[in-house]
């Protein structure tokens, strides 16, 4: 979609409004005669229009007739006009003419094309005929949840996974969930966008400096592929309005999810037995800077229990009061959400699906899926024998482009680490799980949840870090040392003294630091796509929820049934794998400009 922006104002320079690609800033007409502005629509053809003043009618006219598509119309002053209902788009009054205002009005223009983009027919009758056989490829707990969601609708439901059952073998033979270490938040904000968001900021140089050099680039340069440069390149491309746009879209979804945990809690009590379930997380900073502006950011979204100064919190909290004391914490306040241990929480699901009559299938991989000469999906490629009129539900995490391949969402799930470590949770004990933010430190972020090891001892989990390992899930050696040495530095600076915890019986305790890799998209969107297959079901893949595949597992769930349904949900646009491709196409670079350089030694 092609955007003529006409606003006169002179700070937009300075912004990154134009950085996807498709807005023209082209203030000289926003006073010009009709004719000429026509003519610019006409040129770009442009289906947006953003300017300080409503057109003539005849300009509108002609614009609609002439230009293809849905068309968006904001302007700054004058009432909006009644008139009867154009066919080829809509018209908005925007209020202000403010940076703010700009940025509402180009994301409601995003939004109108995304929600106008007809979605893929998956063919068949809507509602109540026979559910067949649901096969789900993936058992990381996006899958389980989903698995647990179909079979509460009346689905039978097979489960296949290429990894040994849980817990029978070292943590690294296993994809996110079981890899990682036993610990899962939730919270409003914990899947969020890391495009940047800043309308002044420049592109966020995160992926093209190495891990130790406070980047998130865990792969030497030289290594990377021309479509791990290309993921990077559209990370990079995302302007600061979108990136806003985008993160609402991610904290609606999220909302939903936090329903779903409250009926699942409620209605599946047993799911939650002994899986340390902890309510309220402290999120706690470095900064008063940042902390300043992640308190307003959680009152904008109602998302604030207790805001304690840091006397009251050190009081509260004695756990935290020496690193309160010395500096390494500003001061903090307590959130909704809860933590659980996930792998105590996925053995609860896999045992009360066994007992509802799912099937697993662990050491199965798929190499694939298998199409028609049309490209209509057929089956799987795996020993398994597929039922006929199965629905196939694939959430890959990293690697997965084998069963991606043919999709739109191939190629855009690659992989971002991150490491775990452990200490002690003994005097003073720590009573609230806790999200941490070190600004500018080496694993700015970290996670810090309340667990119990196989010994039955109270320990912290502590995770943090962000690697890029681009399609695959091998890092770069070095660069995974240094994300060890930041992920144990805030293990030392939060809870000095506390030693390790003495390893159990259990293989995923028997670790000094391990790290998973989690499936990232570089809009900081989930995807979800569906197609039928050539026999009557649908083939259906989720995945990409970079930080917040837990949390918002139950949303992504209800998404899934309803396109089993051939219902709408609003995930099925808001993270279709084209939502931004579709919006503004990648441009293609002229031959003489050389690619941005990728930071290395």
């Amino acid at each position: 979609m092609e955007i003529l922006l006409t606003s006169p104002r002179p700070d937009l320079d300075t912004t990154d409004f134009a950085r996807a690609g498709n807005v023209v800033h082209a203030p000289e007409l926003d006073t010009a005669p009709a004719d000429r502005l026509l003519a610019a629509l006409l040129r770009h053809g442009a289906t947006g229009l953003i300017g300080s003043r409503r057109p003539a009618g005849p300009l509108l006219d002609h614009w609609e007739r002439q230009v293809p598509g849905v068309k968006f119309l904001a302007y700054e002053t004058g009432p909006r006009v009644p008139g009867p209902a154009r066919t080829g788009g809509i018209e908005e009054y925007r209020g202000g003419s403010g940076l703010d205002g700009l940025a509402a009005a180009l994301a409601r223009c995003e939004r109108r094309f995304t929600l106008a983009r007809p979605l893929p027919d998956p063919g068949g009758p809507a509602g109540r005929r026979r559910l067949p056989e649901t096969v789900l490829v993936g058992a990381g707990i996006v899958n389980l949840i989903t698995a647990i969601t179909l079979v509460e609708a009346g689905h039978r439901v097979t489960v296949i996974d290429r990894s040994p059952a849980p817990g029978r073998a070292r943590w690294d033979a296993y994809g996110c969930t079981h890899a990682g270490d036993d610990a899962r938040m939730f919270t409003f904000t914990e899947m969020d966008n890391y495009n940047n968001q800043d309308f002044h900021g420049g592109p966020p140089g995160h992926f093209r400096r190495l891990i130790e050099d406070h980047g998130w680039l865990a792969r030497e340069p030289a290594g990377l592929t021309a479509a791990e440069r290309a993921w990077i390149d559209e990370f990079e491309r995302v302007p600061s309005w979108l990136a806003r746009a985008y993160n609402e879209d991610v904290f609606t979804l999220s909302a939903e999810a936090a329903g779903e945990w409250t009926r699942l809690r409620r209605d599946r009590p047993e799911l939650f037995d002994g899986v340390v379930l902890a309510d309220g997380i402290l999120r706690v900073y470095s900064d008063p800077g940042h902390l300043g502006a992640a308190l307003a950011r959680h009152h904008a979204i109602g998302a604030v229990l207790a805001e304690p100064g840091p006397a009251r919190l050190a009081r509260d909290t004695p756990a935290l009061a020496r690193p309160l004391a010395d500096g390494t914490l500003a001061g903090g306040f307590l959130v909704p959400g809860f933590t659980l241990n996930v792998h105590k929480f996925t053995r609860r699901i896999t045992a009360w699906l066994r007992g509802h009559g799912v099937r697993f299938h662990w050491n199965t991989p798929v190499a694939g899926v298998r199409r028609d000469a049309d490209g209509t999906v057929t089956g799987l490629d795996c020993p398994l024998p597929i039922p006929p009129g199965a629905h196939l539900v694939v959430s890959p995490g990293v690697p997965g482009d084998t069963l991606l391949a043919r999709t739109p969402c191939e190629g855009r799930i690659h992989g971002v680490l991150g490491g775990w470590t452990r200490v002690g949770n003994d005097t003073p004990v720590l009573r609230h799980s806790l999200k941490v933010g070190r600004h500018g430190h080496l694993t700015e972020d970290a996670n810090v949840t309340l667990a119990v090891d196989g010994a039955g001892r109270d320990v912290l989990v502590v995770g943090s870090g962000y690697g890029y390992t681009g399609a695959g899930t091998e890092p770069d050696p070095r660069q995974l040392r240094a994300l060890r040495r930041g992920v144990l530095d805030t293990a030392d600076r939060l809870f000095p003294g506390r030693a390790a915890p003495y390893t159990s019986a259990d293989p995923h305790d028997g670790y000094a630091f391990k790290y998973c890799v989690r499936p990232w998209t570089a809009t900081s969107l989930g995807v979800h796509h569906t197609e039928p297959t050539a026999d009557g079901g649908l083939f259906v893949v989720t995945g990409g929820h970079n930080t917040g595949g837990f949390a918002q597992s139950p949303a992504v769930a209800r998404a899934v049934l309803a396109s089993l349904r051939r219902e709408s949900h609003p995930m099925h646009r808001l993270y279709h794998p084209e939502r931004f491709t579709a919006f503004a196409p990648a441009p293609r670079a002229p031959e003489t400009t050389p690619a941005a350089p990728l930071a290395g030694r």
